[in-house]
């Protein structure tokens, strides 16, 4: 389909997956709390410029406000718009569990992955692995703060 073709008569149609996005988005507005809908918009914006667009993973920055507000449910509505915003397939959010560095951890992953055991045990150890990694990264560069007369 050329250019053309994709225009309706007040210029290009919204593409399938901006269409799911704002019915989702229209839809939050109707059952989440004001700040909780802000934080969620500002979480997305910070997601969408981080490495987990391309598969790694991102530690979000809050204070304890917005931790607080972060409730396990708005937690899964934000995977659900990464999920929307970046991919072209169908996610859903799995739940996998508890690990050393993370309470609850929610994934976002393909449909026809969610029901893989071993998919989502490989990816649980992954995440972890990453999570233990940064997590080492910080000590270390503490260690390094401190033994340079700063405080970390």
């Amino acid at each position: 389909m050329d250019r053309e073709e994709s225009q309706g008569p007040d210029g290009p149609e919204p593409s399938e997956r901006a269409e799911r996005l704002r019915r989702y988005l229209s839809e939050l507005e109707q059952r989440v709390d004001p700040r909780s809908l802000e934080l969620l918009m500002r979480l997305l914006r910070e997601l969408s410029v981080s490495p987990a667009v391309r598969g790694g993973t991102y530690e979000l920055g809050m204070g304890p406000e917005e931790r607080e507000l972060f409730t396990p449910a708005l937690q899964a509505e934000l995977l659900v718009l990464f999920g929307l915003l970046t991919s072209h397939d169908e996610r859903v959010v799995v739940d996998l569990g508890d690990s050393p560095h993370a309470k609850g951890m929610k994934v976002l992953v393909p449909r026809e992955r969610a029901d893989d055991p071993d998919f989502l045990r490989r990816h649980k150890q992954r995440v972890a692995a990453e999570a233990a990694e940064r997590e080492a990264d910080r000590r270390e560069v503490e260690a390094i703060a401190r033994a340079s007369g700063m405080e970390p």
